[in-house]
């Protein structure tokens, strides 16, 4: 859902407020007084006497609707998702329009064009440049910087950004603001007629060239200046002859100094070294650098207010110093910062809602909220902002018969996951429902995990929260969509499969000529446990003794036995061959279907039908039901979801569910025509037996 913006200052006030009584308590003590009244002399850079002439300048800011631009370099998974905590830091306090120019591989391209889509932040343009096509510009340039050729594509965007653009602010990922970007873009103002270069001096002794024996750093001009945050004049720096520049001092230092350290940074530098008069130096409370090597603190301990906090060390927030600690709470403010929240609109200014918002804002104005199912009116409109892999990940080699395993969890369901990887070795997809703070307890969770570290063949997309009730399907939809193998298997999370079943599906999808040549829909029959702690069975043999001796069950025996009555367990029993079974209503079973497969019904929220509205899906399309003899999988307890315990609990759920049902019908007689019919007399024969 898009809220309407709301005023936040408040909050952003109270924000500021907290912060400053933390830099009084962990750069002052325990005496608060004496850290407020400290903070409250404080306005100095590396060198306070220069830095109190640069803050006493007060430039004026941009006009509320100027749009600003920002240019980011971002590559791979990591950098993308630190590049999204970049931005809700820059939405925070921004009251201006941006426009993001981002530098990305097609790894980041893919999750951040999705991210952005869903995210649906107004005032906010995103364009996208191909990195590839930068490398071969920067590849002769030998790097030891940990950022790779990604680390020099910075020197090239005067050359590829639009002609029309005069200014830019770029920055690196690892980046967090703690004030209002338009105020950094305002500096642009106090540049001189031949600056065309805005940055702050390195905070370390780097290029002194004294941190240890025989250390020889890049040319710099004293300390040097940090690249992670600068203003580039673009249109100057074309009239200054900026590639020729760079590349023929680039190529002199090359001859005796073999490759760059710091990457961009160190060619940026050598330039300037050669011509002072290109850079504007800016306030060190613009980029207040944490490297191992750091002396920020000489910034820090004399500014009353600091705007960028930059992780400038290959540890990022892992860096140790003095007062890591404080900055580390004020990125992770950010990091689990609710991204919906900055959803907001900044009024007064034309044309600043994504595409499809205005649309959207106008549906939910129209829903009643008297109405008895207006909570799954809601949530059926609401745009979860969507992250797809959101770890690292590593897709397996094309094969063409191989399956992916595709399910949905939330937070209370991540216990599952460790066994689930153990049951099956093969790819798997998972949509998770998480908040943005769970999502990095979720993080936390994989990365000291040693079952789930291992595996890179498993992709996790988190579906933010949103809304009151839990979008099953369309979490099943956004891990079906990211699969990328020829065949999926549609489970739940609660279910561990046979630990042969991932090999057994692959032999039989070859053996039945699966394919163009046969539309068929496999069925992996179900079994549950009472219990806790089962001996899990290795073959069909065992299953069936613990089936016969009690410890088994067909799933849903005993609550909802029509769901999956038509596997025919008797028959199942005794096959050696697949076999073909009719379609009945409310059958919901668990089925390996080619990836193009028809899509989940998004309209079934919370508990109840999902399934079984996508089988009927594709038994109108004609998909033959097989169900393998060898296949099967068990179904874990656990304590029910609040979505079923409304179900079971309020007649409301209830009769809003069978609304969504009868509207279900209804799109598929429009679909399917009378061939639809017999899900209709289907229906109705069953509520009457109910």
């Amino acid at each position: 859902m898009l809220p309407r913006g709301r005023p936040r200052a408040l909050g952003a006030v109270t924000l500021l407020l907290l912060l400053l009584l933390l830099v009084g308590f962990f750069l002052f003590g325990r005496d608060p007084e004496y850290g407020l009244r400290a903070a409250a002399t404080l306005d100095g850079d590396l060198y306070g006497s220069r830095n109190r002439s640069a803050a006493s300048l007060q430039p004026l800011l941009p006009p509320k609707c100027e749009l600003l631009h920002v240019a980011i370099v971002c590559a791979g998974y990591n950098s993308s998702r630190e590049v999204i905590t970049l931005v809700k830091s820059l939405l925070f306090y921004r009251k201006n329009p941006l426009h993001l120019h981002l530098v990305t591989d097609a790894i980041a391209r893919n999750i951040l064009e999705t991210l952005f889509r869903t995210w649906m932040v107004p005032a906010v343009v995103i364009r996208f440049y191909d990195a590839e096509e930068l490398k071969p510009l920067i590849s002769w340039i030998p790097n030891k910087h940990y950022s790779g050729l990604y680390g020099l594509m910075k020197l090239v965007l005067p050359s590829i950004l639009p002609l029309s653009l005069a200014r830019v602010i770029v920055l690196d990922t690892d980046v967090t603001f703690s004030s209002d970007i338009a105020e950094l873009w305002a500096l642009f103002a106090h540049f001189s007629d031949k600056q065309v270069v805005g940055l702050v001096e390195n905070q370390s002794d780097w290029y002194l060239g004294n941190l240890w024996k025989n250390h020889r750093p890049w040319p710099a001009l004293g300390r040097g200046f940090n690249t992670g945050v600068i203003l580039l004049w673009l249109d100057r720096l074309r009239q200054t002859g900026w590639e020729q520049m760079w590349k023929l001092i680039a190529k002199q230092e090359l001859l005796t100094l073999m490759a760059t350290s710091l990457a961009d940074q160190d060619v940026f530098n050598a330039v300037i070294k050669e011509h002072p008069e290109l850079v504007h130096p800016l306030p060190c409370v613009w980029n207040v650098q944490l490297s191992d090597h750091t002396l920020a603190e000489r910034c820090y301990l004399e500014a009353a207010d600091l705007k960028v906090i930059h992780w400038n060390s290959p540890k990022k927030l892992r860096v140790k110093n003095k007062h890591a600690e404080f900055f580390r709470n004020l990125h992770l403010t950010f990091l689990g910062y609710d991204g919906k929240l900055l959803r907001r609109e900044l009024f007064g200014c034309p044309n600043q809602l994504p595409p499809g918002a205005e649309q959207l804002q106008q549906a939910l104005a129209q829903l009643d909220e008297e109405e008895p199912c207006f909570e799954f009116r809601q949530q059926q409109l609401s745009v979860h902002r969507v992250h797809i892999t959101f770890l690292p990940h590593q897709p397996p080699p094309p094969r063409p018969h191989d399956v992916t395993l595709v399910a949905q969890l939330s937070m209370d369901r991540l216990q599952m996951l460790e066994a689930l990887c153990r049951h099956w070795p093969g790819p798997m997809s998972l949509a998770l429902y998480l908040t943005d703070a769970e999502a990095q307890q979720f993080l936390h969770f994989v990365e000291t995990s040693p079952v789930l570290s291992a595996r890179k063949d498993v992709a996790y997309h988190i579906v933010y929260r949103e809304g009151p009730l839990y979008p099953v399907n369309q979490l099943r939809n956004v891990a079906l969509a990211q699969a990328l193998t020829p065949y999926v298997f549609l489970s739940d999370i609660d279910f561990l499969p046979a630990y042969s079943l991932y090999d057994y599906l692959r032999a039989s999808i070859e053996q039945l000529e699966l394919g163009s040549q046969r539309k068929a829909a496999l069925v992996v029959p179900a079994f549950e446990t009472l219990h806790y702690r089962l001996s899990f069975p290795n073959s069909k043999a065992e299953l069936l003794t613990l089936l016969d001796a009690g410890s088994l069950y067909t799933f849903r025996y005993h609550e909802w036995p029509q769901g999956h009555a038509p596997t025919d367990y008797a028959r199942w029993r005794e096959a050696k061959a697949p076999y073909h079974v009719q379609w009945a209503a409310d059958y919901e079973p668990y089925v390996v279907v080619p990836r193009d497969c028809p899509r989940y019904d998004p309209r079934f929220v919370g508990f109840g039908w999902n399934k079984v509205a996508h089988i009927i899906e594709l038994d109108a399309q004609e998909y033959e039901l097989l169900v393998l003899p060898e296949a099967f999988s068990i179904h874990l307890p656990h304590a029910p979801s609040l979505d079923i315990s409304r179900f079971r609990s309020s007649p409301t759920y209830r009769h809003c569910l069978q609304t969504l049902k009868e509207e279900f019908h209804q799109d598929l007689s429009r679909r399917y025509g009378a061939a639809a019919l017999k899900y209709l007399t289907a229906l109705q024969q069953s509520q009457s037996r109910a």
